[in-house]
């Protein structure tokens, strides 16, 4: 059974609070050009309900909404920039919930590897015998995660 991957909250509020802020962004932009939802909604592509999920925060749409919202607002590709800032973040916390995730899977690979073949504190050299190999825990040398490393003699 794999354990759950823990969701960063404090990055998930983050990124509702910058959708929230975005959204706002259009509605102010919307009203100073003297449009309401019923106007814009069309020229978008869009319906008026998803436009206006999209100035609550509540509505995640792609790029090409941004833009052509930048286009007809005349915004400056400030709605756009903003947009791409979101998702970086969007993206940033999604590789850290993975690498957490992969962190966890292997954490509990090497402690039911431990269990089936537990390494003692001090291993006493073994004997050379020709093909004999034996199996040890080790660090990563770039991660420092524990490895079980198959040790083959070439003594012959």
């Amino acid at each position: 059974m794999r354990p759950a991957p823990v969701p960063d909250e404090a990055g998930d509020e983050s990124l509702l609070q910058m959708r929230r802020a975005l959204g706002r962004q259009l509605a102010a932009m919307r009203n100073r050009a003297g449009l309401s939802q019923w106007d814009l909604a069309p020229m978008t592509g869009y319906s008026r309900s998803t436009l206006s999920d999209a100035e609550l925060g509540r509505h995640r749409l792609r790029r090409q909404f941004w833009v052509r919202c930048d286009e007809l607002l005349k915004a400056e590709s400030r709605l756009v920039a903003s947009y791409d800032r979101i998702e970086s973040a969007g993206a940033v916390l999604r590789q850290r919930a993975r690498n957490s995730a992969q962190l966890a899977r292997d954490e509990l690979a090497a402690a039911r590897l431990r269990s089936v073949h537990p390494v003692p504190e001090e291993e006493p050299a073994p004997p050379e015998v020709a093909g004999a190999s034996r199996v040890a825990m080790e660090a990563c040398p770039h991660c420092r995660r524990p490895i079980a490393v198959l040790v083959v003699s070439n003594a012959r």
